[in-house]
């Protein structure tokens, strides 16, 4: 499986592709993974004609993960920005033979955009949910796996700046890729010396699974 992540920080920080290729690997499903990130930056910034993405899809990958800013819900204007990005990546990947796949973002651990981050959650998961059902995409519902966690767990999702992923929040991340990906049980995946792995295995299982 090869897979190419196109996003910013949310990606690259406790470097999600590369994890979960590595665990990946280790639970029997050979992965490598390449990524374009770059902090701050949205995926209309990626979206632009000659952009290193578009150029880095038609090298040609298995499937292509997308990830937007955390301001793509913050008003009528980022979220047409979303959707219009959205489908110049989708198309270029679908032209390419790959599958399409959105990383549907954790929030900030703090009120963003007049929204806490619960209510930041169910925003990402409104607008990705129905970009992903217009070109038949999977959406992978990281969101939806800390909502969870937030109303349930007193597990530390984020690290000091309350803005990106903890160890523990990266790890829910990278677990909720593998089940969606591979269809497989996040608890295959090597506990990592993660605090709370079991559990966080178990919520993302939960998310992509039911139950």
């Amino acid at each position: 499986m090869r897979i190419l992540f196109i996003g910013n920080s949310a990606t690259y920080v406790h470097d999600i592709p590369e994890t979960l290729a590595s665990l990946a690997t280790s639970a029997g499903f050979p992965t490598e993974s390449e990524r374009i990130v770059k902090g701050g930056w949205c995926l209309s910034q990626h979206a632009v004609e000659g952009s290193r993405a578009r150029a880095e899809i038609e090298k040609g990958y298995d499937l292509v993960v997308l990830q937007d800013n955390g301001n793509c819900v913050s008003s009528d204007e980022k979220r047409s920005a979303c959707i219009s990005s959205c489908e110049i990546l989708a198309s270029k990947a679908i032209e390419s033979g790959a599958k399409l796949a959105y990383y549907v973002r954790p929030p900030y651990g703090y009120e963003a955009f007049g929204r806490s981050p619960v209510e930041q959650c169910r925003a990402f998961d409104e607008l990705f949910t129905d970009i992903a059902s217009k070109n038949g995409a999977v959406c992978v519902y990281v969101n939806r796996a800390f909502e969870y966690a937030i109303e349930n767990t007193d597990i530390r999702l984020w690290g000091d700046d309350n803005a990106h992923t903890s160890d523990e929040g990266a790890y829910l991340a990278v677990c909720v890729h593998f089940a969606t990906i591979f269809g497989k049980s996040a608890t295959l995946l090597d506990e990592n010396e993660i605090e709370n792995a079991r559990s966080l295995q178990e919520i993302a299982d939960k998310i992509v699974f039911g139950g």
